[in-house]
């Protein structure tokens, strides 16, 4: 069924209704589009006095029109033109007489700059969370805070992910036995060989303990296996340290052996603490599980928990399963894995 037209009477009253919200004024020009021949509307809106009288030169009326060429139609926006109101000025051709059109949009632009300014309030906002995680969380979990792939309320969020906790051996002994400043240096050799592996594989350091460091996998990449990640990461560890004590027993220096402790499982991830000092950490039963398996591994070791061990199988040529009983968890069966 086809819809009737509205009648010309109709749609001349609607095109009224619309134009006169915008208070319009209109000046006829000469031909040179120097002079104002004739003009009528709500000139106060746009000008000191309530009228444009004929025969007004066009630029000492309206100096905003300076250098403007008429030669094409044009239309220029939110032209302040008074103190507080805004203008869009029209120019064009009609017949071949050039004709200038004034139309009051001081409330759309007043409502667009609001807008504007809410979003400028919001970037600010958003700006401000940023730099708030970036302290405590880094910047990559900021960047997926922020996104929305994270999130960090009250209850945190639960992922499955794999935790490593890494350890230097004899660093008692070392310490007790070399300067400050000496033992500072050798631990930044260390860390520079443990780190990149972590982050390469998209780790998330949640803190550095002085010779040794938690991480956490499945954070910041979720398309990858946990599991997967933090064995690769400590593979790599542990034969770029026992790289760096070859040269170091070569060179007559004291060497020290990472123990490694992997545990997955599903944790709550968020941010804890009180308002003023505040960090990003994981909990879970497997967290503290990895914690036990570091503490029992020797210089050189890579010891799972029983679920990291069945993801990771068909990555390892071989290994040791030994039944260890692990302070505040018991007896439990851990993986010793060989490389």
């Amino acid at each position: 069924m086809t819809t009737p037209e509205p009648p010309e009477l109709l749609l001349n009253y609607l095109a009224e209704m619309q134009i006169y919200r915008f208070s319009p004024a209109w000046a006829k020009l000469d031909a040179d589009c120097s002079c104002i021949i004739e003009s009528a509307g709500d000139w106060c809106r746009y000008i000191d006095d309530n009228a444009v009288e004929p025969g007004a030169v066009l630029e000492d009326t309206f100096p905003h029109l300076c250098g403007q060429s008429f030669e094409e139609n044009f239309v220029l926006p939110q032209m302040e033109l008074r103190d507080g109101y805004f203008t869009d000025i029209h120019g064009f051709h009609s017949g071949g007489i050039p004709w200038l059109l004034f139309l009051d949009v001081t409330e759309q632009t007043k409502q667009e700059q609001l807008q504007q300014q809410n979003a400028n309030e919001l970037s600010l906002l958003r700006d401000q969370q940023r730099r708030v995680l970036d302290r405590y969380v880094g910047g990559a979990v900021t960047e997926r805070s922020i996104g929305g792939r994270l999130t960090f309320d009250a209850k945190g969020e639960r992922r499955n992910i794999s935790t490593m906790f890494i350890d230097l051996r004899s660093f008692t002994i070392f310490n007790q036995k070399y300067d400050p400043q000496h033992v500072m240096d050798v631990l930044n050799q260390y860390m520079d060989k443990m780190l990149p592996p972590i982050l390469n594989e998209f780790g998330l350091v949640d803190k550095i303990t002085g010779d040794g460091a938690m991480t956490v996998f499945g954070v910041l990449n979720e398309q990858e296996d946990s599991a997967h990640s933090a064995l690769r990461a400590a593979l790599r560890i542990q034969r770029d340290i026992s790289t760096m004590n070859d040269m170091r027993c070569t060179q007559g220096d004291y060497v020290m052996e990472v123990g490694v402790g992997i545990g997955s499982g599903e944790a709550v991830i968020g941010i804890l603490g009180a308002r003023d000092r505040r960090a990003f950490t994981v909990i879970g039963p497997h967290v503290n599980l990895a914690a036990r398996l570091e503490g029992k591994a020797k210089g050189g070791e890579i010891l799972v928990d029983k679920t990291t061990f069945q993801a990771v199988e068909h990555l390892i040529d071989s290994y040791d399963c030994v039944d260890m009983d692990l302070k505040g968890i018991g007896a439990t069966q851990v993986y010793n894995l060989r490389y």
